[in-house]
This record gives structure tokens, C-alpha cells and sequence, in this order.
């Protein structure tokens, strides 16, 4: 049995007043959804991309995103595999500097990247929240350290550190159900953090997909209260990177794709297909 994900680039693209042509990077969005606006139908509502296929083994995965008092977080369900990967998938996230989290998946041949923004507007311009000081790459270890310190003590959650669980030689530490296999699984979350964020930014919970050459977010809506109350855009940034942002009033998350082939241990980026062959390319399909 296979576990098959469908997200129909349908609800995407189907209205024209909502598609418009690839513009340059600025101008207006190929793709503005207004959420917030009045629906009859509750239904997904899509920002897709498609990258120019490459005959690679690209990955695959999806996740849900959760904004919350300001702070978004990727959550992911793992279930037992059926077959053991060969060549499993490597996933990162980290800073790639003060005012980035890079989040990366990455195949034998083939990687995804994610840059994750958090921006608010001041003065008529957006501006970029630095990321949380105890993961900022441009201070010391030290520096790092002692802003983590700090965080705890401010929270009250700082004490005393414990000695480390000592086992005996030859045994393993396991967290977890003790059942058999097929029961087992698990969910973890990446937090991603930025100092001085508005709490009330916005509420927000979506799906995020890879599937090979495709990539997509969509949220479902109309829900009841604030919950995805926002407005969903999609462009080309340049030949190589797509752009999303979730926006509500003054304070938005920015997100940034690109997919790039692995060749000679050397990065090659994979250029994005037309906006306009997108509706050709079917739904969107995740095979664990």
C-alpha cells in the first residue's frame, strides 16, 4: 500500500483574475489569493511551482506549517517505511545568516533549498527580523551560548545541569514504543525563531510539499475566526527561485525555493518551467 497525496493545481490557477503573467521581480505577483476574502466553497487554495524536469532523483516530502504567536513551525508525521531508502534523504536547518533559516533537502543528486523570512513594515518598507540571537551565525559560540543562557533564565527554565545517563557497554538508549515495528512513528517540529517578532502576526495552518520537480503550499479556507485569514502570493523571483510570501496587515513570512542538480560535488540549479505550461503538468503526487 501506498500513501498518495493529491494537491490539484486546479484551485491554483483556475481563476484568471487571480493569474497573472510571469512579471519581473517587484512588480506584481503571478499568483495573489486573498484568503480572507468571503468564499462559498471551503477549499485548498495552492501556490505551485514546477521546476524544469531533470530526470533526477529530487526529493520528496511534506509538512505542516503552523504560525502561532508570531513563531512558525514545520511539523512532519514519520511513519515506519515500507523499504529501507538506499540513499536516504538529509534534511538541515540551520541560519545561513542573521536574517535566513535555510532549511535543505538533500538527495545523492539533487537538492532543495528554503529560505525562511520573517519581515514587518515600517515606514512604508518591509524590513527582515534578525534570527534569534542564540542561533545567529555572525556571533561567537560564546556569544551564542550566553543568549541562550539568558533565553532560559528569562523563561525560568534554567537550572542545574545533570550528569549524563550512563549505560552499560553494549546496550542502547530507546525512546519510543517497544512494539513491534510496524507500530512504531513519531512527529518532530522545527521551530523557526526571530527576535522581536509580533505576536500577533497572524494564525496559519497549511501544507507544504516537494514531489520531485514540483513544490506547492496551500492552505484551506474559508475557516472559522482568524485562522488563515491572510493573503497567499507566488512569483517568479528570477529563472532560478520561486518566491512566496503569507502576508496580514503589517507583518509577513517570505519564502524562497530553488532546486538544483548534484554533479561532481558541484551545485547546478535547475531553472523553473514557464508559469504558463504549469497548468499541463497534473497534480502534484507524494509517494513516501
Amino acid at each position: 500500500m501506498r500513501i498518495v497525496l493529491l494537491l490539484s493545481f486546479i484551485v491554483g490557477l483556475s481563476a484568471p483574475s487571480q493569474l497573472q503573467a510571469q512579471t519581473p521581480a517587484g512588480r506584481e505577483p503571478d499568483i495573489h489569493l486573498d484568503l480572507s476574502a468571503p468564499r462559498l466553497i471551503a477549499a485548498f487554495w495552492v501556490a505551485p511551482f514546477v521546476f524544469q524536469d531533470s530526470g533526477l532523483d529530487c526529493p520528496e516530502d511534506r509538512w505542516t506549517i503552523s504560525v502561532l504567536n508570531g513563531t512558525l513551525k514545520t511539523s512532519h508525521l514519520n511513519l515506519p517505511p515500507f523499504e529501507q531508502a538506499t540513499f536516504p534523504t538529509h534534511m538541515k536547518n540551520d541560519p545561513s545568516d542573521d536574517f535566513t533559516w535555510r532549511l535543505q533537502y538533500v538527495r545523492p543528486n539533487c537538492r532543495v533549498e528554503i529560505d525562511i523570512r520573517e519581515q514587518v513594515r515600517s515606514d512604508g518598507e518591509w524590513k527582515s527580523l534578525l534570527v534569534e540571537k542564540e542561533r545567529r551565525p555572525s556571533l561567537s559560540e560564546q556569544g551564542r551560548q550566553e543568549a541562550v543562557r539568558r533565553r532560559l533564565g528569562d523563561l525560568g527554565l534554567l537550572k542545574e545541569s545533570k550528569p549524563a545517563i550512563q549505560l552499560e557497554p553494549g546496550k542502547k538508549l530507546v525512546f519510543g514504543s517497544k512494539g513491534p515495528p510496524r507500530w512504531s512513528g513519531g512527529t518532530f517540529s522545527w521551530g523557526v525563531g526571530f527576535d522581536d517578532a509580533p505576536r500577533l502576526c497572524m494564525e496559519a495552518i497549511g501544507e507544504f510539499v516537494l514531489a520531485k520537480d514540483k513544490v506547492a503550499m496551500a492552505f484551506f479556507g474559508p475557516l472559522p475566526g482568524e485562522l488563515n485569514k491572510f493573503v497567499l502570493d507566488g512569483t517568479d523571483l528570477d529563472d532560478y527561485h520561486a518566491r512566496i510570501y503569507l502576508t496580514k496587515d503589517d507583518c509577513r513570512f517570505e519564502f524562497t525555493i530553488n532546486q538544483s542538480a548534484i554533479r561532481d560535488g558541484k551545485s547546478v540549479p535547475i531553472p523553473l518551467r514557464p508559469l504558463t505550461d504549469r497548468a499541463e503538468t497534473g497534480p502534484i503526487t507524494v509517494r513516501p
